[in-house]
């Protein structure tokens, strides 16, 4: 792991009282979808070597430290608490799936918990967009960030942006209506409030 369950306690909100295996799940499943969406599979191998072997400590490898410690393990720290969030709120027991409660405290309703989601999610896109910036500028640094065979499943790195807006869904109106005079974009923006030239057929 590229960071230990001890580091997502210290630096999130999880209590130190949280059983480690318990988090184990959210910081690999982090890693192997969101860092390795970064990193692409090239450089995410070559960072998982390097940190088995101990070898990242070694000076020649000071580069890959200074990514590892300075722009990974913020954004995996931010992303595996965001999943943890999921974990926490419900659990997979023998009767189904059941939300968890405690002695100690009320549960949290709905509203709050996509609160703290979309804060949490909020700061991992950002710890990810600094650690994506990073690796364009820096390229150089790292030779397998844009080298090696993308031909056997690996993943070729993502430049674009970490962050990502909600899907919205038109609303029934999108589909019935349609203001008369105010849009030529035909039934899919028949009441949309936007004016006529707006993603009209010949604009582009």
């Amino acid at each position: 792991m590229m960071i230990s369950e001890d580091v997502l306690k210290t630096y999130t909100a999880i209590n130190d009282n949280v059983q480690t295996n318990e988090l184990r799940y959210c910081i690999l499943t982090s890693q192997q979808i969101q860092i390795q969406e970064t990193l692409g599979t090239n450089l995410y191998n070559k960072m998982l070597d390097l940190i088995s072997t101990g070898d990242i400590q070694l000076g020649v490898n000071s580069n890959y430290k200074t990514l590892l410690d300075t722009y990974i393990q913020p954004a995996l720290v931010n992303y595996s608490y965001y999943m943890a969030l999921d974990n926490f709120m419900v659990k997979f027991m023998s009767v189904g799936l059941v939300q968890n409660r405690s002695e100690q405290g009320n549960s949290i309703d709905f509203k709050t918990f996509q609160f703290l989601k979309q804060n949490a999610k909020d700061q991992a896109e950002f710890s990810d967009n600094l650690l994506r910036r990073h690796l364009i500028f820096r390229s150089g640094l790292y030779p397998e960030y844009n080298n090696g065979n993308l031909n056997d499943g690996q993943l070729p790195p993502e430049t674009k942006t970490a962050f990502s807006s909600n899907i919205t869904l038109p609303g029934t109106g999108y589909y019935y209506s349609r203001k008369k005079g105010y849009n030529d974009m035909g039934y899919l923006c028949g009441d949309s409030g936007f004016p006529t030239w707006y993603g009209h057929t010949s604009n582009s």
